[in-house]
């Protein structure tokens, strides 16, 4: 209750604050009443990430997505949301072996051969360990925070509550379909026996490949909220240093990383949905291990063509093609205006066909505002965002496809995310040209 309630002030203290400042600001002239907000983003935005941070668990996971997927909020917002990615406290051991006592009974840690109490890395919702078997392989114990399960069902309901305020300023047909995906993906992410599936189904996907590493999972060492498997080492995937010391370059990286992504996407329509820094590994070669399998998420059929169309229409610079892979992810909810829609896509395509970027890596806040659609939304926001619907499933693709953005840009500056798609979708271009058209059908055929 007293979380809750906690969370509730936490929110609309942010509210009260803009409320206050648009009454305030009303006499003022547009210059002034800017400043003024733009003083209150940046107060209520260290605000929100310091409310989280107090409150953890599914407060820290949506601070996580929103910094990656909200481009609707101000700058401020990004800027300050971002610090959740990698500064997450750890919890104290003595709660985490509640969760293990819960699994093993009370000699838990009698059934490892050694069992490091400080952690090596922190989430939102489970902390893992070093551990070694009684026979002296090396494991990452993952632990799930005792009652994170009950505090997930807390926190879901303070942010259902506020989903009318939501509406009011962002009219976007069924928005509340963020809110059941991330409930989903949460869900998901706290069944260790679902993620021992998911790292089956990855390791499937790559076991061709000797570039490409998931975890073995200990089977007697993993139960209810713990989850063993061997330990793996490696250099940060976004560590350019460290990379170029063990003789890797940072590009490569990338390249097998964008190799691995079109893979899952198009092949199997199976995909890692969180391509954090932080869940990479790399070894000379290069390789690459994926850690975490929490999020790992199945693709559509139509989205997975309209994105095949988005790409191959922005390839050869299709206007059209591009507007038809939107509508077939869909985007377009009933009833919404498209020839709307059509004029502002076709606008903010002219736009982005103007922006050089030199360094992905150090993008400016004039590429931002080009590559957000900003100038193209100003003045019929709310008419756009009622056209608009939230297409089943794309809260996964859109997080992951945000963090390769990030994370490729890093890698690979002078190409990025796009220059290394593109000879992919070339590829998958020349290879759809070169299919014969299906034979006509003979007279009288059924």
């Amino acid at each position: 209750m007293f979380r809750a309630l906690a969370a509730l002030r936490l929110f609309w203290t942010i509210i009260a604050s803009y409320a206050l400042v648009w009454v305030l600001t009303r006499p003022f002239g547009a210059e002034r009443r800017r400043a003024w907000f733009d003083g209150a983003h940046r107060k209520n935005a260290t605000r929100l990430v310091d409310g989280f941070v107090r409150l953890r668990g599914v407060f820290i996971k949506t601070g996580q997505v929103l910094s990656v997927t909200g481009t609707f909020l101000p700058a401020a917002y990004g800027e300050a949301l971002v610090q959740l990615q990698d500064k997450v406290p750890s919890r104290p051991f003595h709660e985490v072996r509640t969760r293990l006592v819960e699994a093993f009974g009370e000699d838990a840690l009698s059934r490892f051969g050694s069992f490091e109490e400080e952690p090596v890395a922190a989430a939102s919702l489970a902390q893992v360990h070093r551990a070694t078997t009684r026979e002296g392989r090396k494991l990452a114990v993952k632990v799930l925070y005792p009652g994170i399960e009950r505090l997930i069902r807390i926190d879901l309901g303070v942010l259902r509550s506020l989903l009318p305020v939501v509406k009011l300023f962002l009219p976007v047909s069924r928005v509340d379909r963020v809110l059941d995906q991330l409930a989903a993906m949460l869900s998901r992410e706290t069944d260790y026996a679902h993620e021992l599936e998911n790292m089956d189904r990855i390791r499937a996907v790559f076991s061709g490949r000797a570039d490409v590493v998931v975890p073995e999972v200990d089977r007697e060492l993993t139960r209810g909220g713990v989850l063993s498997m061997s330990f793996e080492s490696g250099v940060k995937i976004n560590d350019r240093d460290a990379l170029v010391g063990i003789g890797v370059e940072p590009e490569a990286v990338a390249k097998l990383l964008v190799s691995c992504y079109v893979t899952m996407l198009f092949q199997h329509r199976l995909f890692h949905a969180d391509p954090h820094p932080g869940n990479f590994l790399v070894r000379p070669g290069p390789q690459l291990v994926i850690l975490d399998y929490g999020a790992v998420e199945e693709v559509t059929e139509r989205l997975q063509q309209g994105m095949q169309s988005v790409v191959l229409g922005v390839m050869t610079r299709n206007d059209d093609e591009v507007l038809r892979g939107i509508e077939r992810m869909g985007f377009v909810a009933e009833g919404g205006d498209r020839d709307l829609l059509a004029r502002v896509g076709r606008e903010y395509l002219a736009v982005l066909g103007s922006v050089k970027i030199q360094d992905f890596s150090k993008l400016d806040r004039e590429q931002m505002e080009k590559l957000s659609g900003y100038d193209q939304m100003r003045g019929r926001l709310r008419q756009v965002m009622k056209s608009v619907e939230y297409p089943e499933g794309y809260f996964y693709v859109e997080r992951t496809l945000a963090l390769l953005f990030g994370l490729v840009g890093q890698l690979a500056p002078k190409l990025g995310l796009p220059g290394l798609v593109m000879p992919y979708a070339s590829q998958a271009f020349l290879m759809s040209a070169a299919k014969p058209p299906p034979a006509p059908k003979a007279e009288g055929a059924a």
